[in-house]
């Protein structure tokens, strides 16, 4: 019988010091304290800039860990020289047509490559701002500034996560290129041919993107892309930059070769927003010259629009 109380006695105290040990395990750090940029699987932090304006982009530095740090860290960044080529061989092998390019040096401004992430501060992560100024970046072209963390004052970096390109895209009140702007397009097209005039009802969906503050590009008449596969010609022949004036009006001009001439007033060319909705749309009336083919024969000949586009999302700043 004493044999028996003591093996229980025994089976109690170990069990009590592995509860302990359990106890004392979840009291400290589960992970331990590792420093990185946060990025996604392609290393890659987007960044959107209003255009018409110089404001901060972010890279954000992490402490990763289940316990707040313990001191001050200290992070330094640096440029790194072979990130972008990596990206765009790994992605596009030799399509170099999709290759993103280095963002240019007058487009950013670092005033510090340091950060730290504070001891006193409720957050485990520090931002590095970089001061981007989106005017005249082209709408097409992906840019990126690659960046690596160069040094930290304490704790482990996480190599997988130790660089990062930032990602610029540019933005207006009517288009983003952070994700695809689309119009629903209607309205009625004449083709003005030799052999009389031929009218039709148009319907098409038009990827739209931000040209400068108050400026869009899109295709004219029926025309449209596939995003992802845009062909440098076809946007060079087809595309027109749409004006959005302060008094409500909309001014058409070419933005590549295009001939393209505006139609009728201000009262047919102009733009407003759903009050109750908040689309906006757009009501434009143009022509421009297009080479089609007639009975076999390639011809030349003006294509009247008179159409209404609506961004069926809604407009912000």
């Amino acid at each position: 019988m004493k044999k028996i109380l003591l093996a229980s006695a025994l089976v109690a105290i170990l069990g009590n010091m592995s509860s302990c040990n359990e106890d004392s395990q979840f009291q400290g750090e589960l992970y331990k304290k590792v420093i990185y940029v946060l990025s996604d699987d392609d290393l890659i932090f987007q960044s959107e800039h209003q255009l018409g304006e110089v404001s901060n982009g972010y890279l954000t530095l992490y402490c990763g860990g289940t316990e707040h740090i313990q001191k001050d860290v200290v992070v330094e960044m640096e440029f790194d020289d072979t990130l972008l080529d990596e990206y765009n061989y790994r992605n596009f092998d030799l399509d170099y047509s999709k290759y993103a390019i280095l963002l240019p040096e007058d487009h950013y401004e670092i005033d510090s490559f340091e950060t730290t992430l504070k001891a006193d501060s409720e957050d485990n992560y520090s931002l590095l701002p970089i001061k981007i100024n989106p005017d005249g970046l082209n709408p097409d072209v992906e840019y990126m500034l690659p960046m690596r963390i160069k040094t930290i004052s304490d704790y482990e970096l996480n190599p997988d996560k130790v660089r990062v390109m930032l990602n610029v895209k540019q933005k207006n009140q009517y288009a983003s290129t952070l994700t695809t702007t689309y119009y629903q397009t209607s309205g009625h097209e004449t083709r003005h041919l030799s052999t009389g005039d031929v009218p039709s009802t148009i319907s098409v969906t038009r990827p739209v993107v931000p040209v400068s503050k108050n400026q869009i590009r899109m295709f004219a008449g029926s025309h449209t892309y596939v995003v992802g596969s845009l062909d440098p010609e076809e946007v060079d022949k087809y595309a027109m930059t749409v004006t959005l004036n302060d008094d409500g009006t909309l001014t058409i001009t070419p933005y590549g070769s295009i001939v393209i001439e505006q139609l009728g007033g201000p009262e047919d060319n102009y733009y407003f927003t759903n009050n109750i909705t908040g689309y906006l749309t757009l009501v434009m009336n143009y022509r421009y010259r297009e080479t089609l083919s007639v009975n076999g024969q390639d011809e030349e000949c003006w294509i009247s629009m008179i159409e209404t586009a609506v961004r069926r999302t809604t407009t912000t700043n």
